[in-house]
């Protein structure tokens, strides 16, 4: 009872220190949050801001469900996604405080099976190059294979040695989830304990965090849960499932409320304490909170917030809101996006879950709190990304203008439709089926990635997704090549990746 009262108690000194920065009241903050999720039309969203180590405000906003009347409250479970990085990126630091292992230990010294592309890269990536990006594989580059998959997770790693790199080793940043997936199946392998349970072990239960659970199975028969909205194939906003995340659990698969997630910050923003216990060493948390690989500053938070620099730390994105250092992530999954960002210097925080993808809601949100609690008068965050959606929505016209005057409308496939039906497999990517329904291709790799094809010119065809895939880009397309015989050799489809299956005889 005591926790309970204490716990109210601090939420309603958020009354007295919102009105003391600036003019901007309680009810005007609320009136303004439920703009932007109108504006950006996102159902729902929950906020917590997070001060020294309490929470003095946490409020929901709108409803859980389109079409529902049930609104979202603190206490809403939402998917954080790659808000899971930084707990699994932890758990790897506490192995090496222990002496178990070193942060530039090849992975491979502890899996011998452990295989990428690059022979080279097989023997020298390091639990670093996990946690920083910086593997050579693309950008979300072998997320087909978790997906819409029942891939296990050993499975996915067994795969990798089929996924060719597109950069050198080392030489750029891009954002992988299937490093994160290795790093956290590396727990087991070092300590014979699972990464969920060490999860729940290390942070959930010391935390109180115990709304947190590591999968969607987890979720059902619970009330207090939000649903993922995304628009599919340009239609209009609607509910869709849940992203099954357990194959690619390390990268993104925490489903918690601001409350929750509230205690994970204040750890990390007092130096691994929390309240009388040391959780995480503090030298951890330095190193996970430093830049470990450069990224350039974008003109517009050079302008907007006064950043100087920006990186990525281990499991944290590093750079600098108006003259002091920033760690945060953001999190996205079908339907839903999440936004961690703290101030350590000031010991000032805020953690925004929405329940929509793509939306800029969580973002607005974020700034906004941190601008009031800052001090700082005068800044429209929901104006600012409005212009920015504007001129994003006129380069993706242009950029479809473009792709309908390439098109050549007077051309037909090389071969009757039914020519092209059949399997078509991948060592990396595994089977696809190629279908004819009702007079038109149907291209099905597995449940989230199945499409009908629309004949776009030749031998390529515009790919209309029965699940929302990807913002990337306006279209996806779907070419198949043909041998000196005149059958059909392969197909290459992009989600993610340009896959390439090979057409099997059958």
């Amino acid at each position: 009872m005591q926790k309970v009262k204490s716990a109210a108690t601090a939420l309603s000194l958020w009354f007295f220190i919102f009105l003391g920065a600036n003019a901007q009241s309680p009810q005007e903050f609320g009136k303004f949050a439920k703009q932007v999720l109108n504006d950006w039309q996102t159902p729902g969203a929950a906020v917590a801001v997070v001060q020294d180590d309490s929470i003095v405000f946490a409020q929901g906003y709108g409803v859980r469900t389109l079409g529902k009347a049930d609104k979202v409250d603190r206490n809403t479970l939402f998917a954080v996604a790659s808000n899971t990085k930084a707990f699994t990126a932890a758990l790897l630091g506490l192995l090496v405080d222990e002496g178990k292992i070193k942060w530039d230990d090849a992975v491979g010294t502890y899996r011998p099976d452990f295989q990428m592309f690059d022979p080279y890269v097989s023997r020298n990536l390091s639990f670093r190059d996990l946690l920083i990006h910086r593997s050579g594989l693309s950008t979300f580059g072998g997320d087909h294979l978790w997906i819409g998959h029942n891939l296990s997770r050993d499975e996915i790693i067994s795969r990798l040695r089929y996924l060719e790199p597109t950069r050198s080793f080392r030489t750029h940043f891009q954002y992988q989830n299937l490093m994160f997936l290795v790093a956290g199946e590396m727990i087991p392998t070092i300590t014979g304990q699972s990464w969920d349970e060490a999860m729940q072990e290390t942070f959930f239960e010391p935390l109180g965090m115990k709304s947190t659970n590591l999968s969607i199975r987890d979720l059902e028969g619970q009330s207090n849960v939000a649903s993922p909205h995304e628009s599919v194939d340009g239609g209009p906003l609607q509910v869709i499932p849940y992203d099954f995340l357990d194959n690619i659990a390390p990268a993104a698969a925490i489903n918690s409320n601001v409350m929750d997630m509230a205690q994970w910050m204040i750890l990390n923003m007092n130096n691994g304490r929390y309240r009388d216990t040391q959780i995480l060493p503090e030298n951890l948390i330095n190193e996970m909170q430093r830049v470990q690989f450069p990224l350039g500053v974008s003109k517009m938070a050079a302008e907007l917030l006064e950043a100087k620099f920006a990186g990525y730390g281990l499991g944290w994105g590093i750079s600098e809101y108006n003259g002091y250092k920033s760690v945060g992530h953001g999190g996205g999954m079908s339907g839903m996006i999440s936004q961690q960002m703290m101030l350590p210097e000031k010991k000032l925080g805020v953690i925004v879950l929405t329940n929509r993808a793509p939306t800029t809601a969580h973002r607005i949100l974020c700034y906004t709190l941190l601008d009031h609690y800052l001090g700082i008068e005068g800044r429209d965050w929901n104006q600012i990304y409005l212009q920015q959606k504007q001129r994003r929505e006129e380069y993706k016209t242009k950029r479809q203008e473009k792709l309908y005057s390439e098109r050549h409308l007077d051309t037909k496939p090389s071969l009757p439709l039914s020519s092209y039906v059949g399997t078509y497999s991948s060592l990396s990517s595994g089977k696809a089926k190629m279908n004819l329904k009702d007079g038109k291709l149907v291209f099905d790799y597995n449940a989230r990635h199945i499409g009908t094809l629309e004949h776009w010119h030749y031998d390529t065809f515009r790919v209309h997704w029965k699940n929302p895939i990807s913002d990337m880009e306006p279209v996806t397309f779907l070419q198949f090549k043909l041998k000196e015989s005149g059958d059909v050799k392969e197909l290459t489809v992009t989600f993610y990746d340009p896959l390439t299956f090979v057409r099997e005889n059958e």
